[in-house]
């Protein structure tokens, strides 16, 4: 008979993928669910996490992959798996996570699987076997995956990276009820991993059966928190405070010793490492010689809704940490260790920004980013457009993320959260016929002004977004049902080129500028399953006749605009056949 923590999490799970997946299978759906839970504390929207899914055939039992460098997701064209860049433009001593999750719907665990993924993690992570050695073993997806977390360990290498590797199991059983053998099992695969990663500084395999499956989706990170401070100064509703360093380190770790990732989601950069400027900060808090920290740095900047008061303590509430990041990363690695007690007796110059006006936050993260070298790229969210967009999008129901995480956390509907990747990756796709883009160069939108500016500017009609990200969201759902029968690879691989190909067709000719879909998306035009069905068939066929003719596996074809300029010409007599 299920416990109630079971019959619980299946019935979460049912109206989640109600909400989020309605026409993918159960199977797949409970992976991305479970992934989601998994990586809770991560923060990952839900077109991250679908990107991960590898699951679905010659998957060696693993149904997701993601690889993390100093917190930020990694993916194929992330500078540290970039064949340009060189160890020495990475920090040293940076976090390097892989996370495995294998999820099942059983009520129970089974052995058998703890085997399986044994021998997969032996094999994809013994770097004298080349990826490509294991294709007839494991299937397209997997092995990128895998790819992206042997690239950075062998970029980092002598940057002396700190190492984990995490596998998680999940299935809605009960993870307290499992025999000895599957226990020795577990403890097989913890040693595989640990004699394959001998530079890991930690590993861990872990079970979450239904109850941790539970306490992971009620589980919400906490925005309100106190600070205990010396002495502040007050104008009108807003701060600024001298606060000990061991008392901000308090403030943006948890529990578990790790650093609060959530309140940092508004920053306009990532932690820069092992730059000039981090080693001075660091040398600054490390060196009993050196002068008072907060003489010498500039503090950081916290926007807040609310901020109170009592025996020098605050309690702030809806906390952004949005200027800061290096600072409070080079405080968290000094401090994390409880060696240098006399560091964290050191003070640090706080201010408190109340304010609920979007606007004005806007304006003090780029004031106060302004200070220091910061390319505009950093700070796109900021832009006129994304605040436009954004505003657009809330009038007709969406929610357009341009600072990560803000939806999410506010409890919208998942399935009607959209990210500026995710915008921009489906803008490209339709708007300039460039899925290869789309699929090849996921994160380097936003870097390169020339990209950022044909996709997001002014003169291209609001609407049109919408439209673009509704349209993406059904064909991303599609591909991954039942009805599009689609292997691993596919699913993978074809969902921005079937998006260009949909609009090709609606619009009698490929769109070569974005706001050429103003007329598709002014009428509202939709596409029906058959219509999707019909036309992914056709895509499924080209791509096979490309492949035996080429040479080439659609992973590669796929990132090519020869491929894709390809598809538009199939496109083309296809039209003209039925003309």
């Amino acid at each position: 008979m299920p416990s109630n923590a079971q019959t619980l999490i299946l019935r979460i799970f049912e109206a989640w993928k109600e909400e989020n997946l309605p026409a993918v299978d159960g199977g797949t759906a409970f992976e991305v669910f479970s992934s989601e839970l998994a990586l809770r504390s991560f923060g990952l929207g839900i077109e991250e996490i679908q990107a991960g899914i590898a699951g679905g055939g010659q998957d060696g039992a693993i149904d997701s992959v993601y690889v993390f460098f100093d917190d930020a997701l990694l993916d194929e064209d992330s500078d540290v798996v970039s064949k340009t860049s060189r160890p020495s433009d990475f920090g040293q001593d940076r976090n390097l996570e892989l996370w495995v999750v294998q999820a099942k719907r059983t009520p129970s665990f089974a052995e058998d699987v703890a085997e399986k993924l044994e021998n997969t993690m032996r094999r994809l992570l013994d770097l004298s076997l080349s990826i490509e050695s294991l294709s007839v073993l494991y299937n397209p997806t997997l092995l990128t995956r895998f790819g992206i977390f042997r690239s950075a360990w062998e970029k980092l290498i002598t940057r002396r990276p700190r190492i984990s590797v995490n596998v998680i199991y999940a299935t809605p059983g009960d993870s307290s009820n499992i025999t000895p053998q599957f226990e020795a099992k577990l403890n097989a695969l913890k040693q595989v991993i640990i004699s394959s990663v001998p530079d890991a500084r930690a590993v861990s395999v872990e079970l979450l059966g239904d109850k941790e499956l539970l306490a992971r989706y009620n589980e919400r990170p906490p925005y309100t928190l106190a600070m205990n401070y010396q002495e502040s100064a007050t104008s009108g509703e807003s701060h600024v405070a001298i606060v000990k360093l061991r008392d901000y380190y308090d403030l943006i770790v948890d529990d578990n010793g790790r650093l609060r990732r959530h309140l940092f989601e508004w920053n306009v950069r990532d932690y820069q490492g092992n730059v000039s400027v981090n080693q001075e900060i660091r040398q600054s808090l490390t060196s009993p010689d050196s002068p008072e920290f907060w003489w010498l740095n500039n503090g950081v900047t916290i926007i807040c809704s609310d901020a109170t008061s009592t025996a020098k303590t605050y309690s702030l509430s809806n906390i952004q940490i949005v200027n800061g990041l290096q600072t409070s990363h080079e405080i968290f690695e000094t401090l994390r260790g409880g060696d240098l007690v006399e560091a964290g007796e050191r003070m640090l110059l706080v201010r408190i920004i109340v304010t609920g006006d979007a606007a004005t936050r806007d304006l003090v993260i780029r004031a106060t980013n302004r200070q220091t070298a910061i390319t505009d790229a950093s700070l796109r969210a900021t832009d006129e457009v994304q605040r436009n967009i954004e505003n657009y999008f809330l009038t007709q129901g969406w929610y357009y993320d341009r600072r990560k995480g803000y939806y999410k956390n506010d409890g919208k509907d998942p399935a009607k959260i959209v990210s500026i990747q995710f915008l921009g990756a489906s803008v490209t796709a339709m708007g300039l016929a460039r899925p290869d883009k789309s699929r090849g160069k996921p994160s380097s939108l936003l870097k390169n002004d020339e990209d950022y500016r044909l996709v997001f500017n002014s003169s291209i009609d609001l609407q049109v977004y919408l439209w673009a990200a509704r349209l993406q969201r059904q064909v991303d759902s599609f591909i991954l049902s039942e009805a599009a029968e689609a292997n691993v690879s596919q699913k993978s691989n074809l969902k921005f080129h079937l998006s260009m190909l949909i609009v090709d067709l609606l619009n009698g000719a490929p769109i070569r500028r974005p706001q050429q879909l103003r007329v598709l998306s002014s009428a509202n035009i939709t596409v029906d399953d058959a219509m999707l069905k019909d036309l992914f068939e056709k895509l499924k066929e080209w791509s096979s006749v490309y492949l035996k003719r080429e040479g080439v596996i659609l992973e590669r074809a796929t990132k090519a605009q020869r491929f894709s300029e390809y598809l538009l010409d199939r496109a083309r007599d296809l039209r003209g056949n039925n003309s």
